[in-house]
């Protein structure tokens, strides 16, 4: 009797122990998925298993191992090592309650040495105000990742503050305005990460990573002298955000029977141009997807590596170690690849390299900056190649702009005038599909929520071959006349997607503006 009340009194504290031990496990799991304590050869097993179960054991371990490596590598006392790893763990833990920073979109910065802010700010013993620089620096990369920013500006404004902006769906976006000594705190933190010098405010460039739960994400830096003080650029590539289709990108189905059929071919050359920020490489990425990476030997040289694509040969060029577009594409094709991807035709050797390995029996890729496909055969030529080398290298030219899709949330059914009723009366067409733009919270109130291309596409057949080839070939009569019909083809597909409802006519019409300046 008195053994049964013993098992009693002590059965509620079993369970109640049991609950917390796995609420603190389940806790640490999602914590420490992005740890820089634990190696990432150990994420991919079952680690995550071993920490569900015996939870602050197994983080104990790691930090012990994390100690001793840092004892190994540094020759550092023990206990400076130990202390140091409880940082790196507790960092975890820390960015758990950051604002905008949870879930999914918590971020851990790293350098390329693996090291996380407070490692390379500071010590683990840091004070308040570094503290809260740490967190606001991390604060200001989490939101951004959240929100699907392309890139994040911080730059002085003239009553000794700085701005923070999002570019996001191509169009910036005020976040907040932070005095000017912590924000000056936030850029050399961001320098220290970037392996840039905190001393130096002349032109910079740097890199650093942060890890999500989800997967890395790179991050490009650059900083500028401006109004006496200094203005950064971060270049968010989120590389594993999703792998596009052509679908995914706008193209329409007759585009994309065009474009499968140039992808089939075992060789010749596909150019996609357009201004910066159009999307060039997301075209290319799903153009490269439309291919069979097992049976075709396939290499990038991309500068910078803007999506990570499983069973290619992917180069990243880096130009501090002298390794130039240049050099690594006739290293490339000393390797006898199927299909090569340039990342871009700055200048006369890389179009004629390119242009060559066309006629040599590779499938080439490449983009070029212009306006359009007519604009992107003058360049060439004033880059100094060929007419006889263009038209025979060449198979097609893509050309192509973005717009904002719609907030799926909030759009709404349009109000027209009476002059756009006007010309939509003989039309075919269900004027409750045209849709217009409110504005939420899911899409900052600005009523668009990501974007889609709209595209031009130039077949280099026999008649364009001609033209080029003709003894009285002109440059500006054939660069307006392929000005003009890139106008049209744009404005068609564009109001296209405004009668079903993915954009606004207001965006037709920004866009519209935007190709007459």
């Amino acid at each position: 009797m008195e053994l049964c009340g013993l098992e009693l009194f002590y059965s509620p504290f079993r369970v109640i122990f049991l609950v917390l031990w796995f609420y603190l496990c389940m806790y640490l799991v999602q914590r420490f998925e992005f740890s820089p304590i634990i190696p990432e050869k150990l994420k991919m097993g079952g680690i995550n298993v071993l920490i569900l179960i015996f939870g602050p054991i197994v983080i104990f371990i790691f930090v012990i191992l994390d100690s001793f490596e840092k004892v190994q590598q540094y020759g550092m006392p023990f206990l400076e090592a130990f202390k140091r790893a409880i940082g790196r763990a507790r960092e975890v833990v820390d960015i758990s309650y950051l604002a905008g920073a949870r879930g999914k979109h918590a971020v851990l910065i790293v350098d390329a040495l693996g090291r996380n802010l407070s490692e390379v700010y500071g010590d683990a013993e840091r004070n308040k105000d570094d503290r809260e620089t740490i967190e606001h620096t991390q604060n200001i990369i989490a939101i951004a990742i959240e929100q699907l920013a392309s890139d994040i500006i911080i730059e002085p404004t003239g009553n000794d503050k700085y701005i923070v902006r999002y570019k996001i769906d191509g169009t910036l976006r005020d976040i907040e305005d932070v005095e000017n000594r912590r924000c000056a705190e936030i850029i050399n933190s961001i320098k220290a990460i970037s392996s840039m010098d905190i001393a130096e405010h002349g032109p910079q460039e740097g890199a650093f990573v942060g890890r999500t739960p989800g997967n890395d994400i790179s991050f490009r830096v650059t900083s500028r002298p401006i109004r006496e003080r200094e203005k950064i650029l971060i270049r968010i590539l989120n590389q594993a955000i999703r792998k596009f289709t052509l679908a995914d990108i706008g193209m329409d189905e007759k585009y994309q029977q065009v474009v499968r059929e140039a992808v089939s071919k075992k060789s010749g050359m596909i150019i996609v141009c357009g201004s910066s920020g159009s999307g060039k490489s997301t075209t290319i990425q799903a153009m490269l997807m439309e291919l069979d990476f097992t049976s075709r030997n396939v290499v990038t040289i991309e500068n910078p590596l803007e999506y990570i694509l499983p069973g290619v040969n992917q180069i990243e060029i880096k130009a501090s170690a002298g390794m130039t577009v240049e050099k690594t594409l006739k290293s490339v094709l000393t390797q006898s690849p199927d299909v090569i991807c340039v990342g871009e035709i700055a200048n006369k050797e890389i179009a004629s390299l390119a242009l060559g390995a066309s006629q040599a029996g590779h499938l080439v890729f490449a983009t070029l900056n212009s306006d359009n496909s007519a604009t992107a055969i003058i360049r060439l030529i004033k880059f100094g190649i060929k007419p006889i080398l263009i038209s025979s290298a060449i198979d097609m030219i893509i050309s192509q702009k973005l717009v904002r899709r719609l907030c799926p949330q909030c759009k709404t059914v349009a109000v027209l005038d009476e002059a756009q009723l006007e010309k939509l009366k003989d039309k075919e067409v269900n004027i409750n599909k045209i849709m217009q733009s409110t504005g939420c919270g899911y899409c900052g109130d600005t009523g668009y929520k990501g974007k889609t291309g709209v595209f031009d596409i130039m077949i280099h057949g026999d008649d364009v071959k001609a033209k080029i080839l003709s003894s009285n070939f002109s440059v500006s009569k054939f660069e307006n006349t392929g000005n003009e019909q890139h106008k049209i083809n744009l404005k068609k597909q564009a109001i296209r997607l405004a009668l079903n409802g993915v954009t606004s006519l207001e965006e037709i019409k920004r866009m519209t503006q935007d190709l007459e300046r």
